[in-house]
């Protein structure tokens, strides 16, 4: 075969490989958008071009060292293997905009299932390494590579879709512990495909023997990472149990003490309706609309405040988010602060991961509990809101220190003395790690505004 066949050939594996990667990260891993994120034709085109300059040097050296024979060595072999793997991981991340992290773990994944196609579909066609310079194996090859290759890929993925193998796969990738401690055990597949399969069949072997040995010891190792996944699942079931049990108690203690206060206010309510009457019959009118004007205040402080702030509450459909907010709203209630909180529109959720968003919003309310803390008329504000493609999170406080706006990201920086500034280094630090989001920081007429802005998959 000449370097352009070879090239070629390459080429349309590796493209074929990124279609399949693609496919497997939005159908059954479920971790890509659905679509290409928009932006900017300039940034669009560099990011496309990039992915394909990817492609191209991957297939170029592959072809290479084909023609120069260096692929017969087990060392190179697992080279290029890494070498592709890489360069799909790149192409997904440029095309979607998605961190590498999680695009390593979705190539290695469709890797090692398309790995595991490729053994079954040759295994059941041949024992021996097929030699690719006579043409009839060459067909051969082709055949199987390409055709009963794809229809076992297709038929696994299938299966491991109706087995909810990918949702405990994603489970894991989201779970930074596992995801540190078995990444590393899943990266070594090539080593372990190349390398064991070679030993084997040095030591005599036949092909179908030291492949079948291989095949078993990738599938020990993806139901291995299947039952850490699901045991991850569980506990996070087990902790969203949780959560809305401690909202129930808290709904319940709210309602209980709105309960005791319609009692207070009824029973005063007698009274209050006896002297207005009296007031009104001796034609005293405006002094009448002062008191019908205080009862009515009365009743707003003493109960709507609270009818309100559930009303608001209610529309905050993610339960990390709301449990968040839940302990907030309670540890004000404890320390004498008002809370005003405003969700405009029903907020489901974000793009932004639970964990990150939690940690962000509530450093941003801890500080502004800390600045009003024991004031006179202490007060909170937040604000979320999800509209035109974009969900905003706002925390306002009162200042009652200066600060230098310049200097408040800076570890260690703190109004309050030393040991403290930490929360805001830590939020600007998460931030970072997230290309749309748009945080904003501003002082106006006394006011400290602290906000920031989520750009969602759908915005325009």
């Amino acid at each position: 075969m000449s370097f352009l066949s070879v090239f070629a050939f390459n080429m349309i594996s590796s493209v074929a490989g990124l279609v399949s990667a693609v496919f497997v990260g939005m159908a059954v891993l479920k971790v890509l958008p659905g679509g290409m994120p928009r932006g900017k034709r300039r940034y669009g085109l560099w990011r496309a071009a990039s992915a394909a300059a990817c492609l191209v040097m991957v297939a170029w050296i592959a072809a290479w060292l084909y023609k120069k024979g260096l692929l017969r060595n087990i060392g190179v072999a697992i080279l290029v293997d890494y070498l592709l793997l890489i360069g799909h991981a790149c192409c997904v991340s440029l095309l979607f905009r998605v961190k590498f992290r999680k695009c390593w773990g979705i190539v290695l994944f469709e890797q090692c299932v398309r790995e595991f196609s490729g053994v079954l579909a040759f295994m059941g066609f041949t024992d021996r390494p097929l030699v690719l310079s006579i043409p009839e194996e060459r067909r051969t090859y082709m055949l199987l590579s390409s055709v009963v290759t794809l229809a076992v890929f297709l038929v696994l993925l299938f299966a491991l879709y109706k087995m909810k193998v990918g949702d405990a796969y994603r489970q894991w990738m989201e779970h930074r512990k596992l995801w540190s401690r078995g990444m590393i055990c899943l990266s070594a597949y090539p080593i372990l495909f190349y390398g064991v399969s070679g030993i084997l069949m040095g030591g005599g072997a036949s092909r179908n023997v030291s492949m079948g040995i291989t095949v078993l010891t990738v599938t020990v190792a993806l139901v291995l990472f299947h039952h850490m996944g699901m045991e991850e699942w569980q506990r996070r079931e087990f902790a969203a149990q949780e959560l809305i049990l401690q909202q129930q108690n808290v709904y319940i203690k709210t309602l209980e003490g709105m309960q005791e206060e319609v009692r207070r206010f009824r029973h005063d309510y007698r009274n209050m309706m006896s002297g207005l009457r009296l007031t009104v019959k001796e034609g005293e009118l405006t002094e009448a609309d002062r008191f019908l004007q205080e009862m009515t205040e009365d009743f707003d402080r003493q109960i709507g405040g609270q009818i309100r702030q559930m009303g608001q509450l209610s529309n905050v459909r993610m339960t990390e988010v709301k449990g968040m907010l839940l302990a907030k709203l309670a540890q004000m209630q404890r320390e004498g602060t008002a809370c005003e909180l405003e969700v405009m529109r029903p907020f489901q959720g974000t793009r932004c991961r639970a964990t990150d968003l939690c940690r962000c919003l509530g450093i941003l309310i801890d500080n502004a509990m800390e600045e009003v803390r024991g004031q006179e008329g202490a007060r909170v504000h937040i604000m979320i809101s999800s509209q035109e493609g974009y969900t905003t999170f706002r925390v306002k406080n009162r200042l009652y220190h200066s600060i230098d706006v310049h200097r408040i990201w800076q570890q260690g920086y703190s109004t309050k003395g030393k040991d403290r500034g930490i929360g805001l280094a830590s939020y600007r630090k998460i931030l970072e790690g997230y290309e749309d989001v748009l945080p904003a920081t501003a002082v106006q007429e006394g006011y400290f505004i602290q906000e920031f802005k989520i750009q969602e998959r759908n915005a325009g």
